[in-house]
């Protein structure tokens, strides 16, 4: 090993110096991680240790060699104050109070960042040359949490599939040198040994190189290896000691040369390392006195956030309570006015019943009135004629009028209680001539003239001659309270003027979106506020005469999807009746 060029020199540069630390009154212990035996590691780190005694003046600076083991047991009873561990061993102690000062620069390679790799040997002569090949074989390393060795490789390993638990593992401790010896000897098949180190021993005479052959050869290297290259050794301190003590080893670390070649280099990040051991779920389980060290220092530092937290939690909860008693009110406010809600519910579904019993019995009052009174005007002129024939006839009228009045009430009471009928094509030609020769006689009696040109209008129609899909009773109801409607207007305004020339028009056209009926009066118009209450749809009730016609008429349209439109013009009513 290149150490060994140098060993002799500086044993005999320092001699006077060591013999002078014998009485300094502080000593300091340094662990040193011995992966190839105490007397190898003694002769390796040496010159470090005399270079601390020689450069930090009144301390003393002892040297331990220790196996893995023996240094996890010296760190856990406190009884070193430094350590120099490789990069795994530094991050799986991190959870004692280790303080990084300064990086390894290794001699093969020259730099810290890019100074650790492991290699996967097997004999020259081995039929084993692909790491797949392994599977069942005897695979010999030093240790499971080796950094140089055992997790560098079966990281790689595992890359390529090749799981651990398919491997014939057997870990045999330190020296490493030991290891490299079963492999020469055939008890391994192959071996898991930290990269140069094959090197150093066949430079030392120990072996010979060329009985050995690696796998998973890394080009561009100065050793032979498999792996990449991670972070080197660490210098670290244990605990809180002196910050100028610490601050002198560093400087002496950082200006130790050998043979103008630097020996130490200013600490490096282990991302890899800590990204490597994470992957493989490593690292120790801190004990329960650890974790309320910890819980206490992070309480202490961070007291002002946490008693911020605390506040906010107490002011989070009592907000909960309070919203929690408002919301408690507002529910029994809610079922209460809920409760307010079902009794006026109640009152006004019996106010509605009420209304609508009224105009059921106000619009089967006015619908009877019509046939009553054609009834009695029949029978008034069957009393003046003599002869047989238009006896028969006015008989004929009032017999008609009666089943008429029967079959009022029998609508109401389906439109009470069912839907509309369904609808059927209606020929409103034939409708409207049915309605104008029932309501001619009586009219004519009255002094009133029927204008009634239904086929002129029709003939010049392109559609099919006054057909109408809707519901017949309906519409023959609406249209036989609009001509009544009429006639008694124009009966009000006789009794008034009797010289006044009365007339009804009757007008059927196509337009557009369907058929409009208009029916035309020259009776003085009716009262503004009835045909406000149509556009309001206020109860019929409350009106009487040709208001409750209209009403009645208003609404039994808006269920035939139609559309009725009342207005006053200069000489009496206009009523637009549109069916679509």
């Amino acid at each position: 090993m290149i150490w060994n060029r140098f060993i002799y020199r500086l044993l005999g540069v320092y001699p006077l110096l060591l013999l002078s630390f014998s009485a300094l009154s502080q000593p300091y212990q340094v662990g040193f991680l011995a992966v190839r035996g105490a007397t190898h590691a003694q002769a390796q780190w040496a010159p470090t240790l005399a270079l601390l005694n020689a450069q930090v003046p009144d301390h003393e600076f002892i040297g331990h060699y220790l196996s893995q083991e023996q240094l996890d047991a010296a760190l856990a009873e406190q009884s070193l104050d430094f350590v120099v561990t490789n990069p795994a061993h530094f991050m799986l102690s991190h959870h004692q109070p280790l303080n990084w000062l300064a990086s390894y620069l290794d001699p093969h390679y020259g730099q810290a960042r890019a100074s650790v790799a492991a290699t996967l040997w097997v004999r020259a002569d081995s039929e084993l040359t692909q790491p797949e090949q392994l599977r069942g074989q005897r695979v010999g390393a030093v240790h499971k949490t080796a950094f140089g060795g055992y997790l560098l490789v079966a990281e790689q390993l595992r890359k390529r599939n090749i799981s651990p638990q398919e491997l014939a593992l057997t870990f045999s401790g330190y020296p490493l040198d030991a290891l490299a010896y079963g492999l020469r000897d055939g008890v391994v098949a192959a071996a898991i040994l930290p990269s140069c180190l094959l090197e150093d021993m066949a430079q030392d005479g120990l072996i010979e190189l060329a009985n050995f052959r690696a796998l998973m050869v890394q080009p561009d290297s100065r050793c032979v290896r498999s792996t990449p290259l991670y972070p080197g050794w660490s210098f670290a301190s244990v605990g809180n000691l002196d910050e100028s003590v610490l601050r002198a080893i560093t400087q002496a670390l950082l200006q130790f040369e050998i043979a103008g070649q630097p020996q130490w280099g200013a600490a490096v990040r282990l991302d890899e390392v800590a990204s490597l051991l994470m992957d493989w779920q490593l690292g120790p389980e801190p004990s329960p006195i650890a974790h309320e060290r910890l819980l206490r220092q992070f309480m202490l530092q961070h007291w002002p956030w946490l008693a911020s937290f605390v506040a906010l939690l107490l002011g989070h909860l009592l907000y909960h309570w309070r919203v929690t008693v408002l919301l408690r009110r507002r529910s029994k406010e809610c079922a209460q006015l809920h409760s307010q809600v079902q009794q006026k519910e109640q009152t006004l579904s019996h106010a509605r019943q009420r209304i609508l019993m009224g105009e059921m019995a106000t619009g089967l009052a006015h619908e009877l009135n019509q046939p009553l009174s054609a009834i009695q005007a029949y029978a008034q002129a069957g009393e003046l004629m003599q002869d047989t024939a238009q006896h028969k006839t006015a008989f004929s009228q009032i017999v008609a009028e009666t089943e008429r009045g029967a079959a009022i009430i029998r609508r109401f009471r389906q439109w009470a209680t069912q839907p509309l009928p369904s609808a059927e094509p209606v020929d409103l030609n034939e409708l409207c001539q049915e309605l104008v020769t029932r309501l001619s006689p009586r009219a004519e009696a009255l002094g009133v003239k029927f204008k009634a040109e239904l086929k002129a209008q029709l003939a010049q129609s392109t559609l099919n001659p006054a057909m109408l899909v809707t519901v017949r009773p309906a519409v023959e109801q609406v249209l036989n309270n609009l001509l009544n409607n009429a006639l008694e207007a124009q009966v009000r305004r006789l009794s008034q003027e009797p010289a006044h020339q009365a007339w009804i028009s009757l007008n059927v056209s196509p337009v557009q979106t369907g058929w409009l009926l208009l029916i035309e009066d020259n009776a003085g118009g009716i009262d503004e506020d009835i045909i406000r209450t149509l556009q309001h749809n206020l109860p019929a009730s409350h009106y009487h005469g040709m208001g409750i016609g209209l009403l009645v008429s208003h609404r039994l349209v808006l269920r035939l999807q139609g559309q009725l439109i009342v207005s006053n013009t200069e000489q009496g009513t206009q009523v637009r009746l549109l069916f679509k």
